[in-house]
Order: C-alpha cells, then sequence, then structure tokens
C-alpha cells in the first residue's frame, strides 16, 4: 500500500513525473502532472506477468483499444514491492455523463472485436465431451436432490425458520430454472457431438461498464486486464450478466439488446449459444445458499447468521428471476429464427 506521499513520489519519480494532484479511486490513483493526467494501478504481485503478457499479445495482433502500459525509465512495465506491484497508464478522460447504472452498446461492439481477432478453432474428442456433460449435469442433478430433500424436511415441521420458509417458497421456481438450464445442456451435447469443435479466443475475464471508457473522439477501451485468459467466448458474457443482474427485480430489455449487438460482430454458433444459456440459467448461487444453511457451523468457512443467509437467498432468487427474463427471450427469439428458416429453407 503507498501509505505516504514520499512513497508515491519515489514510485513515480520512476517514470520520470511530479504529482500536482492526486486523487484515490479504489485501487487506482489520479495523477496529474504537467505532462497530463496519468492513472497508476495497483494490483497482486503475481498478477503482473500474466497482465503484461496478455497485453503484449493483444498489441501482436493489432488489438489497439487497449490503454497502454507505461515503462519505467529503467525499461520496467512494474514497480513492485513486497506483495503488490504497480503500473501506470493514460488517463482516459471518460467524456460520456454517466448514471450509475450507465448502459452504452460500444462495450458489446468492442467485446466481439476482441473475440473476433483472437479467435481459435480447437478439436473437441467425443470423450472430453462425454466426461465433461457427465460431471456437469451430475453436479446439477446433485443440487437438484438436495433442494428437493431440503424443502420435504421442511415441509415436514409445524414451524419454519425464516430461511427454510423463503427456500420453500421458491424451490419450484429455482427448480424450473434448473430444468431449463439441463436442458439447454442436453442441447449443447447433441450439437457438438456433431461437430466436434470448439472454439476459444482471449478473454477479458471481468468485462463491466466500470472496467470500459470512452474517450473524447468516442473510441471504447477496455480496462483492468488482470483475469484475462483463454477460453470460450461466451464466458465473458456470462460473467457479465451474471453480476449485472445480481440486483434488485426488473426486465432488462436492454440485456437481450446488447446480446444481438455482440452478435452483429461475432456470431455465437449454435451449440455456443446453447451452453451460454445452460450457465445463464443455473441458479448457483441459489443452490449454495442452500447447502451453506444446511453445514453444520465448524464446517463452515465463513459462519453467516441466518439473517444473512436469508439476505443471500432473496438475492440469489432475484437474479435467477432476472435472468430467466433475459435468457428466456433469447431463447424465444432464437427459436423463431429456427422456425423461419425451417419454412424458407
Amino acid at each position: 500500500m503507498i501509505a505516504q506521499d514520499n512513497n508515491l513520489n519515489e514510485l513515480l519519480n520512476q517514470y520520470g513525473i511530479t504529482a500536482e494532484y492526486v486523487e484515490k479511486h479504489g485501487e487506482v490513483w489520479r495523477i496529474a502532472t504537467k505532462k497530463g493526467a496519468f492513472a497508476l494501478k495497483k494490483i497482486r504481485k503475481e498478477h503482473a506477468y500474466p497482465l503484461f503478457m496478455n497485453i503484449h499479445s493483444l498489441y501482436r495482433r493489432g488489438i489497439k483499444t487497449i490503454v497502454p502500459i507505461y515503462q519505467t525509465k529503467q525499461g520496467y512495465y512494474f514497480v513492485e514491492n513486497y506483495a503488490d506491484a504497480y503500473y501506470l497508464m493514460p488517463w482516459i478522460e471518460d467524456q460520456e455523463e454517466r448514471e450509475l447504472d450507465f448502459k452504452d452498446s460500444l462495450m458489446f461492439k468492442e467485446l466481439s472485436k476482441l473475440h473476433s481477432m483472437t479467435v481459435k478453432e480447437k478439436e473437441y474428442e467425443e470423450e472430453e465431451i462425454t466426461a465433461f456433460y457427465d460431471r456437469l449435469s451430475g453436479e446439477w442433478t446433485k443440487e437438484q436432490e438436495i433442494l428437493e430433500k431440503f424443502v420435504d424436511e421442511c415441509e415436514k415441521k409445524i414451524y419454519m425458520s425464516p430461511f427454510e420458509l423463503m427456500t420453500c417458497t421458491y424451490a419450484h421456481e429455482i427448480s424450473l430454472a434448473q430444468k431449463f438450464s439441463m436442458q439447454k445442456l442436453d442441447s449443447w451435447q447433441e450439437e457438438i457431438k456433431e461437430t466436434k469443435k470448439h472454439r476459444v479466443s482471449m478473454n477479458h475475464g471481468r468485462v463491466s461498464f466500470h472496467h470500459f471508457v470512452k474517450d473524447t473522439e468516442g473510441r471504447g477501451y477496455f480496462i483492468s486486464w488482470e483475469r484475462a485468459k483463454q477460453g470460450p467466448p461466451a464466458n465473458d458474457l456470462i460473467s457479465f450478466y451474471q453480476r449485472y443482474l445480481r440486483t434488485y427485480p426488473l426486465y432488462c430489455d436492454d440485456c437481450i439488446d446488447w446480446f444481438y449487438e455482440y452478435q452483429k460482430g461475432f456470431s455465437l454458433q449454435g451449440h455456443e449459444k446453447n451452453l451460454t444459456l445452460s450457465y445463464l440459467s443455473h441458479p448457483k448461487s441459489f443452490m449454495q445458499t442452500v447447502q451453506h444453511f444446511q453445514l453444520p457451523k465448524n464446517q463452515q468457512r465463513r459462519q453467516a447468521s441466518e439473517r444473512e443467509l436469508v439476505k443471500r437467498l432473496q438475492g440469489s432468487y432475484w437474479m435467477a428471476k432476472n435472468i430467466e427474463y433475459v435468457a428466456g427471450r433469447i431463447n424465444q427469439i432464437e427459436e423463431q429464427k429456427k422456425n423461419q428458416e425451417a419454412h424458407t429453407g
């Protein structure tokens, strides 16, 4: 941690700049200097080298919408101490007037560009497909059995606790989400066995409106690449929606528009869409909360009161319903497309 001004000045001196004014935004410092504004970011030391390699790889592929990392006077990209690393970038003045729930389809255009420019197709052996399907479907089936058993036990009681009552109230709808998720997993398996191929690309790792900025020219830039890695392109979409829709109840039509904005630049294949909807619809958070409640106190990694678990369960249910609307509409649109193609084919 940069605890004193002297430490900050020593660090900036390695880049040949002197701070005139400093603002702290979480783990990022905005450094105003005579040479312009810079962003100094702190990350965990072990993330420094993977971050450098990811950004270097993207530059080699011709992807320019990445905020560059400056070198120190000694030619290093990071300044390290015992546990942390720091790196310097230009500060992009975001000209967009954002609300708290800022929304912009440009981010999804840039995301599709990132995936399309880094995509690779790989062979997928049938044994691997079967092993993946068996493992995942087995885990989800076990989750459902645990939920059903818990509900049965709760319904035998004369008086239920608040958590038990809430679980029983929502169990049917959660089970339907689980069923839809399993159906999409089955569809994925059927299609992928025919192609025996899958695609991977560079994933940002934590796509968020907080990690996307626009400059005065209207160009978009992703920032915070610490979690970037190769993986199925849909992973970025799934993780974005799971975070964005973890909120109060809403019908997010923008979420559907963003999905198809992304599709314009990088079209997911049929089996990829099925796996996306499967993972997205799986009520993992709800299932985990129910299982956490049943653990003995001495086996819980972090002990939580029933009040905390009720709050967590409520949030998980809201997220599942928000996702249900988005996944349901996307599925409906895709089914309509298939029917139209069948009639015109």
